[in-house]
């Protein structure tokens, strides 16, 4: 192939246009300035080729002009018999008309020109000939009404994106005028990208009032494409007015109707970083967000929202409510801990994450959001419950135990805080975590009656006497002991079933000032008699004389 005619073919492909509809087929081809188009339907076959510029006469029955070195080319096959016309436009800006029957040319008046006259409408409407002087005729004489008419005729999207634009170029229209321009759009143009095109690069008259841009986001929502819907809603730069109910519903309904969660995303992200979202536009950005069902999208546009006021209770609520609807461990996960990373959070806000926390299934997910916590007011009952009713879902005996022994270190606890935590102690089913929970807790907890009976409680669900033996004695060692815990930790002793590991705690008692209390040694002697090891019984009983 000849290099020119490659180049011709590359131009050719690059700019050629095929339209098919249920009843003809439209092809468009722009080479080297020239515009061809042809028309079929079941009945008739046009070609056109159209060269510089063409005006029409005001009832489109005639040429009025030709640009120098312009023509138009009209041919016209019906059952088999064909007709041409040729108007060119020569230097002086004369016409030159040529007509045909066949192969046979004619004199253009009077058959040519009554031909010309029939057809003229047809064609121009396929090509768009003219489309700027018959917009601003149409318009002038009968208003939008009658333009929109016209351009329901027009069977090229192509073409009527022409007039519209023609249209909005030229005319400032009122607000109603704007809205049914809109929905003509809508309704006339089946091609998503032409109708795209035009909501994008005329977005600014769009969004001239909210009422307007009411109709224009549901004009978005019509597009069938997701890419084009979501280009369009990232092409608005006028400030959206989302201090108005009517607005913001109408904005995220249109964004909610996107099937692609990647450009919902996507959009959602941009109206965060380039619009002035009030308080209750961010609670309903954030229902959108709930609605996503990609755990990956709705993580990614939680974590990218900078202007969230946690002190509304609305957007708080929301936005764990979105948090809950992740059905991934990792992304709910990751969402919590950048919450905690990048916002203050007040007492209402701990007691929502905590409910969060509770909902995931991943053990090491729960303890890595605990282990974020850095601040926690136990003080408040309520968040003191929903923190230990959290620990209390884990199922992992060496989570739950290491978020335990986090608390006691980080934390300040009250009695009621120490009852939960070793109560949630007492429940772990591993005797070497709960041992490891109750030496950490003895570290830390006053020795109060309180704490103390709690402790007992928890030593008392241990099935392992070495454990047992070893958290006894840790108390004994641990510089705190009273006359309370001492004697608590002598009655505790009896549940030992190893006469070895009984008679160490019962030395290790006999060793304190309490045991010269009566009521201490009564219940020292009484416990001795219980060893089952004459060895171990004298060894107890030499302790204490």
């Amino acid at each position: 192939m000849k290099p020119t005619l490659k180049i011709l073919l590359v131009i050719f492909l690059a700019s050629a246009t095929v339209t098919s509809f249920a009843q003809y087929t439209v092809q468009n081809y722009t080479i080297s300035g020239k515009k061809q188009y042809k028309y079929s339907d079941s009945f008739t076959d046009y070609e056109v080729q159209v060269k510089g510029d063409i005006k029409v006469n005001d009832d489109d029955t005639e040429i009025e002009s030709v640009s120098p070195g312009g023509y138009l080319k009209i041919s016209k096959k019906t059952f088999g018999n064909k007709r041409s016309v040729i108007v060119e436009g020569n230097a002086n800006g004369e016409l030159i008309f040529e007509y045909y029957e066949g192969r046979k040319e004619l004199p253009f008046d009077p058959e040519g020109k009554k031909w010309l006259a029939d057809i003229l409408l047809d064609v121009v409407r396929m090509t768009g000939i003219d489309a700027e002087g018959r917009t601003k005729r149409i318009y002038k004489n009968g208003g939008i009404v009658a333009f929109t008419d016209e351009v329901s005729e027009i069977n090229s999207n192509s073409v009527s994106g022409i007039y519209f634009r023609a249209l909005l170029d030229n005319f400032k229209l009122n607000e109603k005028e704007t809205k049914i321009v809109i929905a003509s759009i809508s309704r006339d143009i089946s091609s998503n990208s032409e109708r795209g095109q035009l909501y994008k690069d005329f977005s600014k008259k769009f969004m001239v009032s909210n009422d307007v841009a009411i109709e224009y986001f549901n004009g978005i929502s019509r597009l069938s494409s997701n890419s084009e819907r979501s280009s369009v809603l990232r092409r608005i730069t006028d400030n959206i007015d989302f201090k108005s109910p009517d607005v913001t519903e109408a904005y995220f309904a249109c964004l909610d109707r996107l099937s692609s969660n990647t450009e919902r995303g996507s959009v959602m992200r941009h109206v965060d970083r380039t619009q002035k979202l009030t308080d209750d536009a961010y609670i309903r950005l954030l229902e959108s967000v709930s609605r996503l069902s990609s755990n990956t999208e709705m993580g990614s546009v939680m974590r990218s929202l900078n202007g969230l006021d946690f002190k509304n209770k609305g957007i708080s609520k929301a936005y764990f409510d979105a948090i809950n609807r992740m059905s991934s461990n990792t992304e709910a996960g990751h969402t919590l801990r950048y919450t905690l990373k990048n916002y203050t959070l007040n007492d209402d806000n701990y007691i929502l994450l905590l409910e969060s926390v509770q909902r995931l299934s991943s053990n090491t997910e729960i303890g890595s959001v605990l282990r974020n916590i850095h601040s926690l007011n136990l003080s408040n009952d309520n968040i003191s419950q929903e923190y230990f009713t959290t620990i209390g879902v884990m199922t992992s005996n060496t989570e739950a135990g290491s978020i335990m022994r986090f608390a006691i270190k980080n934390y300040n606890f009250d009695s009621k805080n120490w009852e939960r935590l070793l109560r949630e102690a007492g429940r772990l089913s591993s005797n070497t975590e709960m041992g490891y929970v109750l030496r950490t807790a003895i570290k830390y907890m006053p020795f109060g009656e309180d704490e103390v009976t709690s402790l007992m409680d928890a030593v008392g669900h241990m099935t392992s006497n070495t454990e047992i033996s070893n958290v006894l004695m840790s108390i004994m060692k641990s510089g705190k002991l009273n006359k309370h815990a001492c004697f608590e930790v002598l009655n505790t002793s009896s549940i030992l079933s190893s006469n070895t590991e009984r008679g160490k705690v019962m030395r290790a008692v006999a060793a304190t000032e309490y045991i010269n209390d009566s009521r201490m040694k009564e219940a020292y002697k009484r416990y001795a008699k219980t060893l089952s090891s004459n060895t171990e019984y004298r060894s107890v009983m030499e302790a204490i004389n």
